[in-house]
């Protein structure tokens, strides 16, 4: 496990972006993108990540903690831009950061939300 982090660099990507937009089916009545479908996106996004981290057959993963922040909501027909990145956070640790942010072109950006799970690695 010395130079985890290292490895991690190694074995893909630390960062990713995917370009999603919102549609009938992931609004509530009032056109606004519901919890559920929010969560849903990003865990989508946790798992993709984190099976990029499968090193070795001896080690497992498992999320320690979650810290979900909600800034503001989106609406039917708007793009979302969700990032996510790899963050050393101790020896055995990292942390898989999420970022939700609506794009409209020709103005800053504005953050949906923000998802920090922590990732422990240890034997199996």
């Amino acid at each position: 496990m010395k130079n985890f982090f290292s490895t991690v660099k190694k074995s893909g990507p630390l960062k990713s972006r995917i370009q999603l937009s919102i549609d009938k089916n992931m609004v509530d009545s009032q056109g606004m993108l519901t919890l559920w479908n929010l969560m849903d996106t990003m865990n989508s996004v946790k798992e993709d990540r984190f099976q990029s981290l499968l090193l070795n057959n001896r080690y497992e993963e498992s999320v320690t903690s979650i810290d979900l922040q909600l800034y503001r909501n989106a609406a039917l027909g708007e793009e979302l831009l969700v990032e996510s990145n790899f963050a050393p956070h101790g020896k055995r640790q990292v942390d898989l950061k999420v970022y939700i942010s609506k794009r409209i072109k020709g103005k800053p950006a504005r953050r949906v939300c923000k998802a920090i799970y922590t990732l422990t690695i240890k034997p199996k």
